[in-house]
């Protein structure tokens, strides 16, 4: 009968083992991966070339396409849309907006042009050859910056830590929203946007910092930064205000890089490390699955329950009370002998 009792703590001994084992196999599964998936990798990108910009341009957004560039400019009152030749840094082609909207970000969708206000709860759509305003749709708080995809989909920012997305069929409803993570932690801030065709991301720089950052669109996760401080130092001057322009050369896969009143734009290769996006993304999946099924869920609840220290006495009770239960055990019979004495 004792050794009944043994084997009985010998199987609770065992039990505790294995939810103590899997606890600790989900908190290292964790790590690992947020420390895989979620590392950023920090770039100083190389000047591949220098095009003249016009110092006095308030630069909010920049868009290539067929060998122009489109810029928008802000400010109340200076405020305007323009195509800029790309061999000489002049401006063809200029529409200023009215003094009472202060314009933002743009993009080229379905061969227009999209800009974004800032306060206005307005955007705007250009004829992309004349620049001739061809409408107009709401935006549910602020405009900063707006791209679009390959497959058509297009993202806005309002300076939060969040991407909007916008429905391409009717540009004022928005249809989903998007939390951008550094290092595990929401990114504030984002600005310019692009979607570069040919590599799946979103680029966004981060208002006032000279910071690119590319981000997967499915994760939210950041996983590149590209670092514009040491070009800035070298070209630029004290007039310079924020990096605040990024446009995509598909042709050549590369990107033009500008700011507020800077005195160029930048052509850079930012695609280098864009497939580090995908991979952490792929090991996220991997993991997520296995880490938060249903049984190792139920283990965690378990397990956090018994650690919770106002716990102990109850569960230190209820172990005691079983274990003496196994180990006091009826005396045995007296033999026939002892009986007939008596």
């Amino acid at each position: 009968m004792r050794g009944q009792g043994r084997g009985h703590k010998s199987v609770l001994l065992l039990f505790f083992v294995f939810l103590f084992s899997s606890f600790s196999g989900i908190v290292s599964s964790d790590s690992t991966t947020d420390s895989e998936s979620n590392y950023v990798e920090i770039i100083f990108p190389e000047v591949i070339e220098i095009l003249p910009h016009d110092s006095s341009a308030f630069t909010q957004g920049l868009a290539f396409l067929d060998g122009k560039l489109y810029e928008s400019t802000g400010l109340y009152g200076e405020s305007s849309l323009r195509i800029v030749n790309i061999t000489t840094g002049e401006i063809e082609q200029k529409i200023n907006l009215s003094e009472t909207y202060f314009a933002e970000g743009i993009s080229i969708s379905n061969n227009s042009i999209i800009q974004l206000t800032w306060r206005e709860n307005i955007g705007f759509i250009y004829n992309i050859s004349t620049l001739e305003n061809i409408g107009n749709f709401s935006i549910n708080g602020e405009g900063w910056g707006i791209c679009t995809t390959q497959s058509g989909n297009i993202w806005l920012s309002d300076g939060s830590f969040q991407l909007s997305q916008i429905d391409q069929g009717n540009l004022s409803s928005s249809i989903d929203t998007l939390t951008i993570y550094y290092d595990n932690l929401p990114i504030n801030r984002l600005n310019e946007l692009e979607c570069p065709f040919d590599s799946g991301l979103i680029y966004s720089n981060v208002w006032l910092e000279d910071k690119i950052i590319a981000i997967s669109p499915s994760s939210g996760y950041v996983c590149s930064e590209y670092d514009f401080s040491e070009i800035r130092q070298q070209f630029e001057n004290n007039e310079s205000r924020e990096l605040n322009g990024i446009a995509y050369d598909n042709d050549k896969s590369l990107f033009w890089i500008t700011g507020k009143n800077w005195s160029n734009y930048y052509l850079v290769d930012l695609q280098a490390h864009s497939k580090d996006c995908q991979i952490s993304e792929e090991l996220d999946n991997c993991c997520t699955k296995d880490t938060f099924s249903p049984l190792r869920l139920l283990l965690v609840i378990i397990v956090g329950i018994f650690l919770m220290p106002f716990s102990w006495p109850i569960f230190g009770m209820i172990f005691y009370k079983i274990f003496r239960r196994q180990t006091q055990q009826p005396p045995p019979p007296r033999n026939i002998e002892e009986l007939s004495e008596e």
